[in-house]
């Protein structure tokens, strides 16, 4: 990520977010995990137990987890629980096809299938047959492509590009249904929620990527209950993922592209972990609370309670987020500011003479307001400046606003009228007393025009996450902005209709067909 960098950065009293040594999304406390993080470091875990240095009394988190995943039964999940996974499971279906497209997508699979051999699995958009964890891997890359799949904040960690992939891969290989697949993503979800917050924030902390801390954990949870494993085999399953576990954020330190594959590792790893406990391998039955085990290890300070407390009762994946928008979630909120803004006087990119755009936390000005000028496309989606011109010139608003998959893939970085623009744009930290003071999880935006009138809007939650979440209309409109320019006609609606109806589907073959896009002269390819 690079381009110009502009500074003036004023700190507010209290700033609503901490940040980590290093820079970068990853590097950020939200506000209740700083609160964990205060009351963790003076010894105590939030519930009281000391959880690193003493010893405490066995709770055998990983064997009730493997427990509950092999007991889980469709019949037993809330609806509202189904609904959210269908949604999540036809989003990552978006992410994966048009992700497969893009250049470095394209070397992944280059390198996969020149290396690889072996069937099980097919790969999205290519077709290819590969054993089911590489191919498990390349689908996972495609889902993470570009700055688009979804998020779990509060962990934070994103599940869906792990979960996702990794059931599909191993429910083809299985020969499931449909209904196994969903069951499946629902409980690698939560697995990975759970052990990611139980270790927040420390595990970021101490310099790991949640994704591929947690991840290969998920995965062999879907692994394992689309293998139909017994208990001891998933308990080994879960312990071999844990020898897995990696995943380091020095990239957020001194760069590098291998972020784009940090759901790719984990997701491979949970697969292979399940296919190595179905021949027999064996792992410690205490791999998440052990002295030795992740938890310790990893994060050092944890809540082992958030493993299982509520388990099957409270679904944290009701708590994740889906992303309209291509870029940094960060900026989200200025889209939906403006959006509002436009919605009742309408402008255009001549019109304006300023837009500043108000947070209450220095970090989040640093992460998303340094850059004005930039010069690819990881600095553009890091851009709020830039990011918010593109939507200006743009007119529209929503998902075809401006700030979509396709919209930064074809962005001229040396746009003159769009560089005009994003010079216009400031990010600024609201005083204590200004009328922004209570903007400190979204934004304040305030548009000063040529004609003199000042038009303000502030969001606190923007679209896609829990509290303002998409409807099931929005996530097809997403799904289907990033699939129509690649798929033949008709398909996209196929798919729609065939995860509405996920449960009814008896041979998941049918699905995954469809995910496969035959050459034609007409795709779309971002890379071309």
């Amino acid at each position: 990520m690079r381009g110009k960098v502009v500074s003036n950065i004023r700190i507010p009293r209290a700033a609503p977010y901490t940040v980590l040594p290093g820079r970068g999304a990853d590097s950020l406390i939200f506000p209740g995990i700083m609160l964990a993080l205060i009351v963790c470091e003076r010894g105590r875990n939030i519930n009281g137990l000391r959880q690193s240095g003493n010893r405490r009394d066995r709770m055998h988190e990983t064997q009730t987890i493997a427990e509950w995943a092999i007991n889980l039964n469709l019949e037993d999940i809330p609806e509202t629980v189904k609904d959210h996974a269908r949604r999540f499971i036809l989003d990552n279906f978006g992410c994966q096809i048009a992700g497969a497209t893009l250049p470095w997508s394209k070397d992944y699979h280059n390198v996969i299938t020149r290396t690889r051999s072996g069937h099980g699995a097919t790969v999205a958009y290519y077709g290819d047959q590969l054993a089911p964890d590489d191919a498990a891997f390349l689908n996972s890359a495609f889902n993470h492509a570009n700055e688009t799949d979804d998020t779990h904040l509060k962990s934070p960690t994103h599940p869906g590009g792990i979960a996702v992939p990794a059931a599909l891969a191993m429910a083809e290989y299985a020969r499931g249904s449909g209904a196994q697949l969903l069951l499946a993503v629902i409980a690698a979800y939560e697995v990975q929620i759970r052990l990611s917050w139980a270790c927040s924030p420390h595990l970021i902390y101490k310099g790991h990527h949640p994704p591929v801390g947690v991840g290969p954990f998920g995965a062999a949870t879907a692994s394992s209950i689309l293998m139909g494993f017994n208990l001891e085999k998933t308990i080994n399953a879960l312990g071999i993922a844990g020898s897995h576990s990696a995943g380091l954020i020095e990239y957020t330190k001194t760069g590098g592209s291998v972020k784009r594959i940090h759901s790719a590792i984990p997701t491979q790893a949970g697969v292979r972990a399940a296919l190595f406990s179905e021949i027999g391998i064996t792992a410690p039955h205490t791999i998440l609370e052990g002295e030795k085990g992740f938890c310790k290890v990893f994060a050092g300070e944890y809540d082992l309670s958030r493993l299982t407390d509520g388990l099957g009762e409270t679904w944290h994946l009701l708590d994740n987020g889906l992303k309209p928008y291509s870029c940094c979630h960060l900026i989200h909120a200025a889209f939906d500011a403006l959006d509002n803004i436009r919605d009742e006087s309408p402008l255009r990119p001549e019109d304006v003479k300023a837009i500043r755009v108000a947070t209450n936390s220095e970090p989040i000005l640093s992460h998303i307001g340094s850059i004005m000028e930039p010069d690819d496309i990881l600095g553009a989606q890091f851009s709020l400046p830039f990011s918010v011109a593109m939507r200006l010139h743009n007119g529209n608003r929503g998902v075809q606003g401006g700030n979509g998959f396709w919209d930064y893939m074809e962005v001229d970085f040396k746009d003159k009228k769009l560089l005009e623009t994003a010079r216009k744009i400031s990010v600024f930290v609201a005083e204590d007393q200004s009328e922004w003071a209570s903007v400190d999880k979204g934004a304040g935006v305030e548009v000063e025009t040529i004609d003199g009138r000042i038009l303000q809007n502030s969001v606190t939650f923007s679209k896609g996450l829990p509290e303002n979440a998409m409807t099931p209309a929005e996530v097809e409109e997403k799904f289907r902005y990033l699939v129509d320019p690649v798929m033949p006609s008709g398909v996209p609606a196929t798919i729609v209709e065939r995860v509405k109806e996920i449960e009814a589907v008896n041979d998941i073959n049918d699905v995954v067909r469809l995910l496969v896009v035959p050459p034609a002269p007409d795709a779309r390819a971002a890379a071309e």
